[in-house]
């Protein structure tokens, strides 16, 4: 008897093993996590045009439909551009150069609850083309009014100053006058105007110190981008943060 109760334990034990096993075979891998993207196939190419100062950076061997940002890669850096791959597993990424500032990137690949990145990824600085006297005109020959929407943070600043609402939102006028003195107006979403501010130019950057709201503010060590009739750009250093302003003439 006792034979027999350890064979049909046995037996029993097999069988169950073999439901086990076969319901595992059978089991719905359909969250099963996706494969991870790995950085040794992807490939990515830079190019810089110094004469139209632009770069491209190709991308491919990612996954299908990847999201894909091209992200400054240092302390608070933030997203150039961002795409989605195509069924090829490619997409070139346009970027312009920008005049006296090195752009050490990444790139961040996403595929489902997946990512990886590839590093070193350099864009040369563009040249400072425009003399401290160039500058110091054309400042002076127009009254600028801002561009929120091509303005950016590029660089978050360390303040706890709303420097976002300053970027992206403010109406902003900036008039550089002679004898160094700086008139800043805001024109929305409220009206401020700080007249007593001071500005000056050396060695092709722009300081300006001015005052907001909540207190003075200093945009330092200015790089000039476009300067023309009808168009000004700067990339500006503001408490730790890189911002990238576009004014049009007024």
């Amino acid at each position: 008897m006792q034979k027999k109760a350890i064979r049909s334990l046995l037996w029993m034990q097999a069988l169950l093993c073999t439901i086990f096993l076969f319901a595992c075979s059978n089991e719905d891998n359909s969250n099963a996590p996706l494969p991870k993207p790995d950085p040794k196939e992807l490939k990515v190419q830079v190019a810089a045009d110094t004469k139209t100062n632009t770069a491209t950076v190709n991308v491919a061997n990612a996954p299908a439909e990847a999201s894909l940002s091209l992200v400054l890669d240092v302390n608070r850096g933030k997203a150039l551009d961002q795409a989605t791959a195509d069924k090829n597993g490619t997409h070139t990424f346009k970027l312009p150069l920008l005049a006296g500032y090195e752009q050490k990137l990444k790139l961040v690949v996403k595929s489902g609850a997946t990512s990886a990145e590839v590093k070193n990824l350099v864009l040369p600085a563009a040249e400072e083309q425009y003399s401290d006297e160039q500058i110091a005109q054309g400042l002076q020959k127009h009254k600028w009014l801002s561009d929120q929407k091509r303005s950016r943070i590029i660089v978050g600043h360390t303040s706890t100053n709303p420097y976002d609402m300053f970027v992206n939102k403010a109406v902003k006028h900036f008039e550089f006058l002679p004898n160094s003195k700086f008139n800043f107006t805001v024109t929305s979403p409220l009206q401020w105007n700080f007249p007593n501010g001071k500005w000056s130019v050396k060695n092709k950057r722009v300081d300006i110190d001015t005052q907001i709201p909540l207190g003075s503010m200093l945009l330092r060590n200015s790089r000039i981008q476009t300067l023309t009739e009808k168009e000004m750009v700067m990339l500006t250093e503001v408490d730790g943060g890189l911002f990238l302003l576009w004014f049009t003439s007024e």
